[in-house]
């Protein structure tokens, strides 16, 4: 086991008890999306995600989360109901969004008619699996095939599952009886403690030496009840060479695969990217230009007894060096560019510039491409 903290310390989050009833806001399903999306996203393995494969991916909602995170090139969408992901194959299309302001990186799909038991070829190569609120709708020859399917065959980097916490049904029967199955979802086979689910979570790790991992939950309890613990229990594994440790075991290079039933491709798909073939000086000198030119709009920078505008280097470092520039790169753009300095400033004769500022020296393209680049990127029930 190891203690894993959120990079972004967690997001708020409330319950809320009334008379009849419990509120978890935002909803439990977007606990465990923002949860996971914030794993992903942790700078410490961001990079070393390149594939992604959802088991259980249903009507593919968590997909329009991670498709958003620029490393990750390939997402593969997993589910045994073949009508369900028919229905919400659109899902998984990119939007005109995604064409008008196109990815830095690839992106490949596919969405596979399959089971989380069988090991595919499909699968190999994954480096994070995601299983949410799955284990707990599948029986027991099902189950058992699962820590060999993920860990044992796709060995990958990460792996977050989830599962409904047992012990957090005490609240919910204040309200009203949990199903004639004793579950709070039809579809349920066992709803587990936190010890059940610790217990099956060692020994995973006792099988496949390789991993660590952590325990944590989201849809915190009400106030007064905190011994009961989350609505939703969580299981983050990580691989050790992931975390700067040795690996125990070798991994097979070729592991045989073990597939009953062949998965079979519903759909596939390529989104639109855009490939900046600049260099990393050319990046920050279209910037560069940028910020001069949007300087001569400011009436603060200008000096109206010498006509002419004045920035301060200072400040154009502040706005490049997301690209990586330094002070010395930046200073060597300047002079190589024959840009006027003085006393910390760069100097701009008013006539450089026309009055209607229609007439510069870098294409409307290249804006176009630096304020793109500025850019920020972008019901349930008991068991959703």
């Amino acid at each position: 086991m190891f203690e894993y903290t959120l990079p972004c310390g967690g997001f708020k989050t409330h319950t809320i008890m009334t008379e009849n009833n419990i509120k978890f806001d935002p909803p439990v399903f977007e606990q465990r999306y923002c949860t996971v999306v914030q794993i992903l996203e942790d700078q410490k393995w961001l990079n070393e995600i390149k594939k992604v494969t959802e088991f259980g991916c249903a009507e593919m909602r968590l997909f329009q989360l991670i498709r958003r995170i620029g490393s990750i090139e390939h997402i593969v969408q997993v589910d045994i109901d073949e009508a369900l992901l028919t229905t919400h194959l659109s899902r998984t299309d990119p939007l005109v969004s995604d064409y008008m302001r196109q990815r830095e990186s690839p992106l490949h799909v596919d969405v596979f008619h399959g089971s989380v038991a069988d090991s595919s070829a499909e699968l190999l190569n994954t480096d994070v699996v995601i299983a949410l609120e799955l284990i707990e709708h599948v029986y027991d020859d099902v189950l058992s095939k699962i820590p060999h399917n993920i860990f044992g065959y796709m060995h990958p980097k990460i792996v977050i599952i989830s599962t409904p916490n047992a012990d957090f049904n005490v609240i919910f029967t204040r309200f009203s009886p949990l199903l004639p199955n004793g579950f709070r979802h039809h579809d349920h086979k066992f709803e587990w403690t936190r010890a059940e689910f610790k217990a099956w979570c060692l020994d995973i790790t006792e099988k496949y030496p390789n991993y660590m991992c952590s325990i944590f939950g989201v849809g915190e309890a009400p106030a007064g009840d905190e011994s009961v613990g989350n609505v939703s229990q969580i299981a983050l594994f990580v691989r050790k060479d992931l975390l700067d440790m040795p690996l125990v075991e070798p991994f097979n290079a070729q592991p045989e695969a073990n597939c009953e039933t062949p998965y079979r491709n519903l759909h596939s798909v390529d989104f639109p990217f855009f490939k900046d073939t600049r260099t990393t000086e050319e990046k920050i000198w279209t910037q560069v230009q940028y910020e001069l030119h949007r300087a001569t709009y400011r009436e603060d920078y200008y000096d109206a007894d010498r006509y002419v505008y004045k920035i301060a280097i200072a400040e154009i470092l502040r706005c490049v060096e997301y690209l990586g520039a330094t002070a010395e790169i930046l200073q060597q753009l300047l002079l190589e560019n024959k840009k006027q300095m003085e006393n910390g400033y760069v100097i701009i004769e008013e006539d450089n510039y026309s009055s209607d500022h229609d007439s510069h020296d870098y294409s409307q393209d290249a804006q176009e491409q630096v304020e793109d680049a500025n850019c920020t990127n972008e019901v349930e029930n008991w068991d959703a």
